[in-house]
């Protein structure tokens, strides 16, 4: 997850990012950004800050992206402002910011005004696949190996563009300062395998597909609740619990306001900073099982920790017989 922090009013900021080609531009030194109007209460430097997070997986054990320069764009036609050349300083391991944990990539101090876009450039990717343990086997790709290169999607490596919105839709407004903004790098969604591991095939590898949602900390939300196995047996340990959102689904390009999350041992889960707005919650239940029930509805509002979003695995098998 990356969190950026600046300050703007407590609404709800919607930052809806959208994958395409960002021209290059020249560096600027010092506080840059959009031209600052005639109320005084928009005088004055804003402290922008960015900070990253992820959305767990269940078969990679690691998980590296190195994200390069840092922009951000004023509305207008205004040039970029560089908040940090080097913003992971190498690879980061996506999978160590999980269950709400942060890493910053970026700050910086900029003028308070309106602003336009976010603009990550990915510079690599790789992915290591889950080993096993004791009598338990690994995952391997179909060539045997369990680590894999990413090639990274154009866009990405020119820059991932990342639309800041305020509620009704205008550019971000930044006041003077500070806040912060979350950007969680969904590693479900990011890579996608091609194939299966259950099948004679395998898995021939796994393809990049940068996908992030974005929120404002202090208005994020959360959805929690338990999947108990019922009279199943099955084990509830790794579950993907996905929330969909009722009103805005995947957006153009790679971009998601979707939140996933995996149930620990005890089948307890909790998808984090989440846009508020209403969601559908449901379980990728294992083969033969369903849930009861199917799905939940759950609304939460700003900076809502929503809990009691519970499911219990049933089996949706049946039988015929006759003589």
């Amino acid at each position: 997850m990356i969190v950026f922090r600046s300050s703007f009013p407590k609404v709800l900021a919607l930052l809806l990012a959208v994958l395409g080609t960002a021209a290059c531009a020249d560096d600027l030194a010092g506080p840059q950004g959009a031209e600052p109007g005639t109320d005084p209460a928009m005088d004055g430097p804003a402290l922008v800050r960015i900070l990253m997070t992820d959305a767990p997986i269940d078969y990679i054990d690691v998980a590296e992206v190195d994200i390069g320069r840092v922009e951000i764009l004023p509305a207008g036609d205004g040039p970029p402002i560089v908040l940090s050349e080097d913003g992971t300083d190498g690879f980061v391991n996506l999978l160590d910011f999980q269950d709400a944990a942060t890493t910053p990539i970026a700050e910086a101090e900029i003028d308070a005004g309106d602003y336009a876009q976010l603009r990550l450039i990915i510079e690599a990717a790789r992915v290591e696949l889950k080993k096993g343990e004791g009598e338990e086997e690994g995952y391997t790709f179909r060539d045997g190996s369990t680590s894999m290169d990413m090639k990274i999607p154009s866009g990405a490596q020119t820059g991932l563009k990342l639309n800041l919105r305020n509620e009704d839709g205008s550019p971000l407004t930044i006041v003077p300062g500070e806040s912060v903004l979350v950007l969680d790098f969904d590693v479900n969604r990011s890579f996608v395998l091609q194939g299966n591991f259950e099948t004679p095939a395998g898995v021939r590898g796994v393809i990049f597909k940068p996908t992030i949602r974005v929120t404002g900390r202090d208005v994020s939300a959360s959805i929690s609740g338990v999947v108990t196995p019922g009279l199943t047996g099955q084990s509830v340990e790794g579950l993907v619990v996905t929330a969909e959102p009722l009103d805005e689904g995947d957006l153009e390009g790679y971009q998601t306001m979707a939140g996933t999350a995996l149930t620990d041992e005890n089948g307890e889960y909790t998808i984090h900073f989440l846009v508020p707005g209403s969601y559908d919650v449901t379980v990728e239940a294992p083969e033969g099982l369903g849930t009861d029930p199917e799905v939940r509805t759950v609304t939460v509002g700003e900076s809502e920790d929503a809990t009691g979003a519970n499911f219990e695995l049933i089996d949706i098998t049946g039988s015929i017989s006759g003589l």
